[in-house]
Order: C-alpha cells, then sequence, then structure tokens
C-alpha cells in the first residue's frame, strides 16, 4: 500500500500564515519584551491616586512628594476672619480685639511666656477704661483670661501684625512594595512654613495605603480597574493644620485633631499613547478628641464626610509623560467648605531608567461659596491657595 501527499495550494496559504504568526509572537516577546505584558506602566498622576503597576514593573519603590503655595499672610487672613465671626457673636469682645491689634506682639508675647497673667489683664482694663469703653461684660471677658488663652492671643497679635508673605510646603516621602495585585504604601507627611524672619517643619498625620487592581488586555489597548482605602494617625502638630488652608484635598494628612480614613475605586483605559483614569473617593475625618468643646462653637470638632472625584488623562511619550487632572470635592456631611471646590492640574513626568522625576501646577477652578464656608475646628477650609506647585520624585526596583 502507499501513501501519497498532495499540497493543495489553499494549505500552503494556510501554513504561511501560521509561520507568520509564529515569528510574530516570537518577535512581541523577544525583541521587544513587555509589548503585550505592561499596560498602565508609569501612569502615575500628580494629584489623584493611580492604578496599581505590576509587580513585574516596579517591586519596591520608594519617593517623596513636594508641595509648595506661595501665600501671602494665609494665616492671617484665616485668623481675622474667624475672630470677626466671633466678635459678631460676642458684640462685647469687639472692643478687646481692637485694642489687641494695636498692641506690641512682643509684649505680649514675653507676658504670656513669663506667666504674667494679672498684669496683662490690668494693663488691658487700664487700656479699655481710659479709652471710656471698659463695660462689665468687657472686664468680664478680660477675667476669662488665662494662661493658655494667652498664649493664644499673642499668637494672634503676631498674626494681626505680621505683613510678610508666608510661604507654605508640604513634604511627603513615601515607600511601598508590590505584592501580585496588591500594592502597599506608607506614607509620613511633613509640613513647612518659610518667611525671611524664621523657617520650620513639623509632622503632619502618618498613613497607610492598601490598594488592590487587575488589568486586561496589552500595552496600548487595555482596561482595569483598582480599589482600596487610605488612613491616617492623627499623630501630627498643631501648625500642620495651616497645610489644609492652602491644599484642602491635603486635610486628611495635616488636619492633626482628625483621624481620616478614605475608600475608592477607579477605572480606567489605555489607548495607544493616552491612559484616561475616572476615580471616586469617599473621605471621613472623625475627631480624635473633644478639644475646644467647651469654648466656642467655631472650634467645635464634627465628623466631615465628602466625596473626593476626578478624572485624568495622561500622555505617555516615551522619556516624557504629560498628564491634565481635573477634581472635585462635594458635601456630604459638614463639610460645606469643600463643597463645589474643583481643581485643575498640569503636570510633566520625566522617566530616566529606574527614576521618576515630575513636576506640575494646581490652581483652584471653583471655590465653596463664601454661604456654604463653614469653619472646620476653628478654621475656614474654603479659601485654597490661588495655585500650588508639585514636584515628584521617585525609585523602583
Amino acid at each position: 500500500m502507499q501513501f501519497k501527499l498532495t499540497w493543495m495550494p489553499g494549505r500552503r496559504r494556510l501554513l504561511g500564515k501560521v509561520w507568520a504568526a509564529v515569528a510574530l509572537g516570537v518577535l512581541s516577546f523577544s525583541v521587544i519584551p513587555g509589548a503585550f505584558g505592561d499596560p498602565f506602566k508609569d501612569a502615575d498622576l500628580f494629584s489623584g491616586k493611580s492604578m496599581v503597576q505590576r509587580s513585574g514593573d516596579r517591586r519596591f519603590f520608594a519617593g517623596a512628594s513636594f508641595q509648595v503655595a506661595p501665600v501671602k499672610a494665609v494665616i492671617q487672613s484665616v485668623v481675622k476672619s474667624q475672630v470677626d465671626a466671633y466678635t459678631k457673636q460676642n458684640p462685647d469682645a469687639a472692643k478687646v480685639v481692637d485694642y489687641v491689634q494695636y498692641v506690641d506682639p512682643a509684649q505680649v508675647k514675653a507676658m504670656a511666656d513669663s506667666g504674667q497673667i494679672d498684669q496683662f489683664k490690668a494693663q488691658l482694663k487700664a487700656e479699655l477704661k481710659a479709652q471710656g469703653q471698659l463695660t462689665p461684660a468687657q472686664e468680664a471677658q478680660v477675667d476669662q483670661i488665662d494662661a493658655k488663652k494667652l498664649k493664644m492671643l499673642a499668637e494672634v497679635v503676631a498674626i494681626y501684625n505680621e505683613t510678610e508673605p508666608t510661604t507654605t510646603f508640604a513634604l511627603e516621602p513615601f515607600a511601598g512594595v508590590i505584592v501580585g495585585p496588591a500594592q502597599i504604601t506608607a506614607m509620613v507627611p511633613l509640613a513647612g512654613f518659610y518667611t525671611s524672619k524664621n523657617e520650620r517643619v513639623v509632622l503632619g498625620n502618618p498613613g497607610i495605603d492598601v490598594r488592590l487592581g487587575h488589568a486586561f488586555g496589552a500595552t496600548n489597548r487595555s482596561i482595569g480597574f483598582s480599589v482600596g482605602g487610605s488612613a491616617w494617625a492623627p499623630l501630627g502638630s498643631e501648625d500642620s493644620d495651616t497645610i489644609a488652608l492652602s491644599n484642602v484635598r491635603a486635610s486628611p494628612r495635616f488636619l492633626h485633631d482628625y483621624f481620616s480614613w478614605t475608600g475608592y475605586g477607579m477605572v480606567a483605559a489605555e489607548l495607544a499613547i493616552f491612559d484616561v483614569t475616572l476615580r471616586g473617593e469617599f473621605v471621613e475625618m472623625h475627631p480624635f478628641s473633644d478639644k475646644d468643646k467647651d469654648a466656642t462653637p467655631l472650634n467645635d470638632l464634627k465628623t466631615m464626610r465628602y466625596f473626593d472625584t476626578g478624572a485624568a488623562i495622561l500622555a505617555d511619550l516615551g522619556l516624557l509623560g504629560l498628564s491634565l487632572e481635573f477634581d472635585g470635592l462635594f458635601n456630604v456631611s459638614n463639610a460645606k467648605s469643600y463643597n463645589n471646590t474643583f481643581f485643575l492640574t498640569a503636570g510633566a513626568r520625566f522617566y530616566l531608567r529606574k527614576a521618576m522625576i515630575g513636576l506640575a501646577v494646581q490652581a483652584p477652578l471653583a471655590k465653596a461659596g463664601d454661604g456654604e464656608r463653614t469653619p472646620v475646628g476653628g478654621i475656614n477650609l474654603g479659601s485654597p491657595a490661588s495655585f500650588n506647585a508639585m514636584l515628584n520624585a521617585q525609585l523602583t526596583l
């Protein structure tokens, strides 16, 4: 018996297609490694949270984010608005406030530091009496001043008389690890203040972020999602609160009287050189103590809840990445100073082997309306800085 194999033209074409597909696959995975394995690589954002990276792209990472806001007398304007609100509720205190605006702040501070409470009260009463403005109600206001209130008054006096621009900055070192679909990051925010006369750095609220994510598809044609949560411990300094004045979205990291947590989710799509991300985040800031509960309603600490939403588009141009991010805040409860506040962030990031360096500028597009602003622990957060400069540097392994 004899067998004869006859090649037909159709079979030749089919075999040619098979060999072409095999050759293309070998080329893709050997000559162009990662062409089908790195969706959302280097898709980091400046303002919003980013998609989880694959552990093959980066196992460990560490770096720091830096923000600086040239805010002219930002603390002064906020304290004045707070005091004005207080005097409207307490007309008898108005004359006392009028007086302290014009006293020597160095003298008040010296009295506060040395504990000369009675001397200060006597001096204040004498001055008000000389002006014919010392009423029994005002005298009662003066008599309530104790050592703690005098020190606070010394700070208020200094702020009232401060005319020099104040620059605030936030430095946030971070480090993390990616294991499979999970990304864990630890953060230690630091708050800084600078004038030509003084500069200092204080601790913010340390935090941790845990994120899970997955991507479907290949580079330049994929979709993905990430979900996660963050928490910040109330270990910061009282001075760190000021950062929330220039960047309200940083409140959980710097308002030291609050334990804060967030839960969030995002979806993303990658097509050609563009990455598009949509995200939603629920934020709760819970008072850690009853500080100043018995003082004035302006200082009452309440649990605040709000939504932090955003959309971003990033263009990957190889060694250069360009991003445009849009963020909006919406009140859920006790967070009217955040409501209907929107930001636009434009940035560029350079990729140098295992290092990334980025620079961006963030500006508010809209702020909470005056009728919606309410003090948060005595601080009005409804007036973010006119712009924030952002610098980000990161090393990956």
